[in-house]
């Protein structure tokens, strides 16, 4: 497959919260050219989605006009590198822009995090869609209670970047926002639920043909 990033540009895909890489292990994933597909490193107690973008910018050797792309968590943080560099592109798929666009529940129950077990958040997947509840489940305590609260203090896409949104229409825990270029039939882990839906949209976005679908 051809260089869709540009001769020197590297597409640096980021998992969601309590993910890894493998959540891009699909075929229609693999077969994006240029694109590296990251773990989260090891958590040093970062408390900020900036602390966060600034450490992925350098361990994994973001350069200016680099594409940088995201699921849920994963997404926001690479709009925070977008932030703090000049990227070529940025991708969020089932990603939010702004904490305004968070689950609202996540949103008013998010300050008890450092007050109630970590179970007490599982506890509401009654309400929390189970997706999220499952996230939570698998990734360490500590970090989940410091994204918890990193997210709800990020300041949002500051930047202009040239950008690409893919949303399932059945998103609960980033409910579907008022523009987005991609809507997929699915909820919220769109990349491993359509992963030839949006690998064919990110070619389209690199290549900078028309992006949109219905």
């Amino acid at each position: 497959m051809a260089n869709h990033t540009g001769s020197n540009a590297t597409l640096h895909v980021y998992p969601g919260m309590g993910a890894t890489a493998a959540m891009y292990d699909a075929s229609a994933w693999q077969s994006l050219a240029s694109a590296s597909f990251h773990d989260w490193p090891e958590w040093r107690g970062e408390a900020t989605l900036p602390d966060w973008a600034k450490r992925l910018i350098a361990e994994h050797n973001i350069a200016a006009g680099d594409i940088v792309c995201g699921s849920s968590l994963g997404g926001m943080i690479a709009a925070e590198i977008a932030n703090q560099i000049n990227v070529g592109g940025l991708v969020l798929l089932g990603s939010a822009q702004h904490p305004s666009e968070v689950n609202r529940l996540l949103s008013r129950i998010h300050p008890l995090i450092d007050l109630a077990p970590l179970a007490f958040v599982q506890m509401s997947a009654g309400k929390i869609p189970m997706e999220l509840s499952t996230m939570f489940a698998q990734s360490d305590a500590a970090f989940i209670r410091a994204m918890c609260r990193a997210i709800f203090q990020w300041q949002g896409l500051q930047a202009q970047p040239r950008m690409l949104r893919i949303h399932g229409k059945k998103d609960r825990v980033i409910p579907p926002p008022d523009q987005v270029d991609a809507w997929l039939p699915c909820g919220h882990l769109v990349a491993m639920d359509e992963p030839e839906a949006c690998s064919h949209a990110i070619v389209e976005f690199l290549t900078n043909k028309s992006h949109s679908t219905d």
